[in-house]
């Protein structure tokens, strides 16, 4: 049996992004690949003619409420089960059990960082997390995937944590096919922020991306935007954004300065400056560059400081 792979596009309530991808895969058993976000995502799919009664199992790629948004109402409605990686299982478990530290820990680690107080609470207070926490108190993940794992005869379960702690995709072998979720997407590069104060989430993005490369996949059906073929062309791509923002950020770095100092001369796709950002993007960004400066600290390419309660960076020599 050859499997098969159909894509839906549903609408989301992200200004950056307006739609998410949804996909069927129909191989011995019919995967749903993540949900959309919102009632106007689930109304999307029924009139697409999706037919969710027929689903055998929900791939959840990762935790963000833009793929995981009905992945609850979907398992109540037609009881079937949810999988998702556990490293975003182990997020989900620790929002559902204190919500107000994920809170705390938002807000600290921004300051901490240099944002000022004023946008420090209305990032909280739109962030995509805390305004959708019903929506994770609510989950109950079924399959707690570790990497590897058949969940078809012809799909197999890849670990690539980087996007978020748990990041998956699934490998259609026997079409040569990756769906990617946020893990590889064309023409904008994924979110890379920090989860906590010592992991390097930008070394394990780069990690898995080179893990990925060595798959080879032919096409990629990604969690953004239109299928596109050759993986690893773009893979290159995404390292050498990386690398060319690393090098941007140690020109910015010649004297000490908070990741929020960096985030607002940092140069941002379409040529944004922070100041237009609302209050999502901006914690997007001020992301981005903490968790650059976490991995350039790593490597060596920059040093950090404790300056009056608030970290601060400079580059090596």
């Amino acid at each position: 049996m050859t499997v098969k792979i159909l894509r839906y596009e549903v609408p989301i309530e992200i200004r950056a992004l307006k739609t998410a991808n949804v996909y069927v895969v129909d191989d011995d058993r019919k995967i749903l690949v993540d949900t959309g976000m919102s009632d106007n995502s689930y109304r999307s799919l029924v009139s697409q003619g999706v037919k969710l009664q027929d689903i055998d199992i929900v791939y959840i790629t990762h935790l963000h409420i833009d793929h995981i948004g009905n992945a609850r109402r979907i398992h109540d409605e037609f009881s079937i089960p949810l999988a998702m990686g556990e490293g975003d299982v182990a997020r989900v478990d620790a929002i559902q059990s204190d919500p107000q530290a994920f809170n705390r820990h938002t807000m600290n680690m921004m300051r901490s960082n240099g944002t000022p107080s004023g946008i420090v609470e209305e990032i909280v207070r739109h962030h995509s997390v805390l305004d959708h926490l019903g929506t994770y108190r609510d989950l109950k993940i079924d399959i707690t995937l570790k990497g590897g794992e058949n969940i078809s005869t012809g799909t197999t379960a890849i670990s690539n944590p980087g996007h978020s702690p748990g990041s998956f995709s699934l490998y259609a072998e026997k079409i040569n096919s990756l769906l990617s979720g946020d893990h590889v997407l064309p023409g904008i590069t994924p979110n890379i922020s920090p989860y906590d104060e010592t992991t390097d989430m930008l070394g394990l993005y780069l990690e898995s991306l080179n893990s990925t490369s060595k798959i080879k996949a032919s096409t990629v059906y990604p969690g953004h935007r239109s299928p596109f073929e050759n993986a690893n062309h773009r893979i290159a791509q995404i390292i050498e954004h990386h690398n060319q923002r690393m090098k941007e950020i140690s020109e910015i770095l010649k004297d000490w300065k908070s990741a929020y100092t960096v985030a607002t001369l940092m140069t941002w796709s379409k040529n944004r400056e922070f100041g237009t950002m609302n209050y999502m993007e901006m914690n997007f960004a001020i992301g981005e560059a903490i968790s650059h400066l976490m991995h350039m600290e790593i490597v060596g390419t920059v040093e950090q400081r404790e300056n009056d309660g608030i970290i601060e960076y400079r580059a090596t020599a």
